[in-house]
């Protein structure tokens, strides 16, 4: 077992960066990371997330996620079943970290050290806070509250519908 500091950076529009050093276990899975991440940045952490392996040009690899969204991915691993350890293990070392898929939050997740395990510490770890970390809902997606304008008043959602099948007016007509 080995201590890992990763230096994890929130890709933001501000000007300032803010990063942390998070300290683990490299022993403990992947959701463990994820749970020290948002809890760091103070994010409610209840939304989907994926790391992805990661190379020199921060593009993304292997998937490594809190479920399979679309069930297609052969590279796929679960982050509660992943070790840290089995997918990172070299200093410099890259991750991408992608929480919130409609708000994509971006984190560059660096493998910043190796150290024996210190039996004094509770892992994880926040070790080193610098600059101020944007609030979660900064980037919520706005939803569209009135729909209106996107339709002609004439127009009726389920036109084409009852022009193929006739009136939903009495239901009990059909049989189901």
């Amino acid at each position: 077992m080995k201590e890992y500091k990763f230096r994890v950076l929130i890709d933001t529009l501000e000007e300032e960066n803010a990063f942390r050093d998070i300290t683990i276990d490299s022993s403990f899975s992947f959701d463990k990371l994820h749970e020290s991440i948002n809890e760091a940045f103070n994010f409610k952490g209840d939304q989907v997330a994926s790391f992805y392996l990661s190379n020199e040009d921060w593009d993304k690899g292997q998937e490594i996620g809190l479920m399979d969204m679309t069930g297609e991915s052969d590279d796929f691993v679960e982050m509660e079943s992943t070790i840290i350890a089995e997918k990172v293990d070299k200093v410099n070392q890259k991750l991408l970290y992608v929480y919130d898929f409609l708000s994509m939050w971006c984190f560059f997740v660096e493998l910043v050290e190796i150290n024996p395990i210190d039996n004094s510490k509770n892992y994880p770890q926040t070790e080193l806070v610098y600059g101020e970390a944007p609030s979660e809902e900064s980037k919520q997606i706005e939803m569209v509250e009135d729909l209106d304008f996107m339709m002609d008043e004439e127009d009726d959602l389920y036109g084409d519908i009852e022009d193929e099948f006739g009136s939903f007016e009495n239901i009990d007509d059909y049989d189901l």
